[in-house]
């Protein structure tokens, strides 16, 4: 679970927002601002396993893996309960507008 929340876009968010940038386009890792971070506590990790194996297997075979990212991205949303404006912030802050949906059209294509 950790793995997928530390590479997910919510952490990349909070990340941004609540570690102070250094120079040379780096961020301070410092207790202090972890401890600004919520991390849920989840009881139930089969899936989150599964997905982290899935996305390992993925990328030993270099094969994209945005549609299993998104996918986490959403369950994250999901178990988090954000609202689709803070989604919507999350997202655009990385311009990233596409959904599961469209990612599956065109990896299918």
């Amino acid at each position: 679970y950790l793995s997928l929340f530390f590479n997910s876009k919510i952490f990349k968010y909070a990340f941004k927002e609540y570690f102070p940038e250094l120079l040379g386009d780096s961020r301070e890792l410092r207790k202090i601002f972890f401890e600004t971070v919520s991390v849920l506590h989840v009881k139930e990790t089969s899936w989150f396993k599964n997905m982290c194996m899935t996305i390992i297997e993925a990328k030993n075979n270099n094969l994209p893996t945005e549609y299993y990212e998104l996918e986490v991205d959403e369950k994250l949303f999901e178990l988090y309960e954000l609202t689709e404006t803070e989604i919507s912030l999350i997202l655009s802050s990385f311009n990233t507008i596409l959904s599961i949906k469209e990612i599956s059209k065109s990896v299918s294509s």
